[in-house]
């Protein structure tokens, strides 16, 4: 919901509240304006406390987002440092895997040179 369209039903209802009492009722005129005048402040009083908790509710969001900002920079931070020491980890043995494959690329060749040596005889 809006929060100006809060408001202002509050107002509109506020009003209509206010002229169907004025119309309905009896009172001589001294009485109805002060009706209208402690319908006036309960509205004003209404719509302050409205006020209040809006930016009450405007802070806490603020607040939110903040946090969330610094827990969202903490966590990439620390998947950062896992990752690096992840790949700190392996790099010995992804260079003990390059050193073997390339034993074995040497075998290989030399296993085909002496094949091709023993069909040319």
């Amino acid at each position: 919901m809006n929060g100006k369209s809060f408001i202002y039903g509050v107002l509109i209802g506020g009003a209509i509240a206010g002229i169907s009492t004025l119309l309905t009722t009896s009172a001589p005129g001294a009485d109805r304006r002060a009706q209208v005048k402690v319908a006036a402040r309960n509205i004003q009083t209404t719509l302050d406390e409205l006020k209040q908790e809006a930016i009450q509710v405007k802070d806490q969001v603020a607040q939110a987002i903040d946090e969330g900002k610094s827990t969202v920079g903490n966590i990439a931070e620390e998947i950062q440092v896992s990752v690096e020491l992840w790949q700190n980890s392996i790099k010995p043995h992804q260079e003990t895997i390059q050193q073997n494959i390339t034993n074995v690329e040497k075998e290989l060749e030399n296993l085909e040179k002496e094949l091709a040596k023993n069909e040319t005889k």
